[in-house]
């Protein structure tokens, strides 16, 4: 079970809101998991096929089945799932009188089917004024691409920059752990809604809330976007000229990596020269700033010194040695330690979650990242089938046991 949390309703700061979500994969869905998370009674709208990332097990080769399907549940745990087609004259009035009832509708359905089947904001608005309606897309309304499917890797990645600057240029590009622009959008798409339920509180007034893959890619660049229009036009050059020999990255004795970063030169120098054993460097005038080793070209020198000096002792044993010493530094881990790191477990970043399969498989899951002293966070709630809740949500909007059977036998429910 999820630690350091407080499941009773009262605590929970979004208790009592109301969140329709028809989205599919990872960033919208996430927004609307960690809504619920937070209190809000999410109802997640599927196709009678279910959301594509259900079985999206399958290419990042993790388990996806109904009763262990961890990745489905980190942007999907705690919500209720009807699968519905509003294709149907039925299923649309089912969706339509949801979406009414509700305070938050969040979509990533591209904008022309949207309009084609009534559920633009501009139609919606009508019957729900106070509607907070959130469209996630690709790369924006407006422009030559904004008809285009974009996904993460298209839109965040490729487009915004980073691939063609985060390695030594003309390397071959790195590729990106599955879905993280769509984690990163996620957040910014989160507080989007929670300014606008705000907003709302005020005016009483819905409004709709706009985000793109494209878009934040570009903000979180935004260093990068704007340093390269000027002289420095490639963010990551030749490994022995970095910027700085204190913010870079090192391979060590045993083979691992450690960065050294956030550390200031000319203020530091003769400490790290001298935690180094070559306080020489420290007084010599050839390396007494960035500027004048820029200049001189002396920062080759100092940096093939130090990829030296690194390979005397472990990547732990600098950690340990240079963290004693106050100096900025972590070692470059691979993400399979980090399930187990003592660090996530101690402050419930990482939380074990039993899943009911056959057995009882536990998997250490990503918890959402917000903690507050006085409010709580559900806890992780192992996902279930197509349609778990389709029963459940509709007996709640007064249909009979006999109607909704029939709603199932004419393909309009599942």
């Amino acid at each position: 079970m999820e630690t350091n949390t407080n499941n009773n309703q009262n605590t929970l700061p979004l208790a009592g809101v109301k969140v329709v979500e028809m989205s599919t994969v990872v960033a919208a869905p996430t927004t609307a998991r960690m809504l619920c998370a937070y209190g809000a009674e999410v109802i997640k709208v599927e196709g009678l096929d279910g959301d594509v990332m259900r079985v999206g097990g399958s290419h990042e080769f993790t388990p996806y089945d109904d009763d262990l399907n961890p990745l489905f549940t980190i942007h999907n745990s705690n919500k209720k799932f009807i699968a519905l087609n509003y294709k149907t004259e039925e299923g649309k009035k089912i969706l339509l009188d949801l979406i009414n009832d509700a305070d938050i509708f969040i979509t990533n359905v591209r904008e022309k089917s949207l309009v084609r089947n009534g559920l633009d904001y501009e139609t919606l608005k009508e019957s729900n004024p106070s509607l907070i309606y959130a469209h996630f897309k690709g790369y924006g309304d407006k422009g030559p691409s904004a008809n285009d499917p974009g996904f993460d890797i298209s839109a965040f990645w490729l487009r915004s920059g980073p691939l063609g600057d985060w390695q030594t240029k003309g390397s071959f590009p790195f590729l990106p752990t599955y879905a993280f622009g769509d984690m990163v959008t996620s957040s910014s798409f989160l507080s989007g809604i929670l300014m606008a339920l705000y907003g709302r509180e005020k005016t009483g007034i819905g409004t709709k809330v706009n985000i793109s893959l494209f878009a934040s890619g570009i903000w979180c660049n935004a260093i990068g976007v704007v340093q390269t229009q000027f002289d420095h036009k490639h963010m990551n050059p030749d490994p022995l000229r970095p910027t700085d020999p204190f913010n870079q990255t090192y391979q060590c004795k045993d083979g691992r990596w450690i960065g050294v970063y956030c550390n200031e030169y000319e203020m530091d120098r003769e400490k790290w020269y001298g935690l180094f054993g070559i306080p020489e460097y420290a007084t010599d005038p050839d390396f007494a700033s960035i500027a004048i080793m820029q200049e001189n070209d002396k920062i080759v020198e100092v940096i093939s010194k130090c990829n030296e000096i690194f390979l005397t002792k472990t990547a732990q044993e600098w950690r340990d040695y240079l963290s004693a010493n106050n100096c900025a530094c972590e070692i470059l881990k691979e993400q399979h330690e980090v399930s187990s790191d003592p660090q996530a477990i101690e402050n419930g970043y990482m939380v074990p979650v039993e899943y009911p399969d056959e057995n009882h498989t536990t998997v250490m899951m990503p918890a959402p990242p917000i903690s507050f002293s006085n409010y709580g966070r559900r806890d992780y709630k192992p996902t279930g089938p197509i349609g778990e809740n389709t029963d459940e949500i509709l007996e709640s909007m007064g249909y009979t046991p006999e109607q909704i059977q029939a709603l199932k036998d004419a393909g309009s429910v599942r």
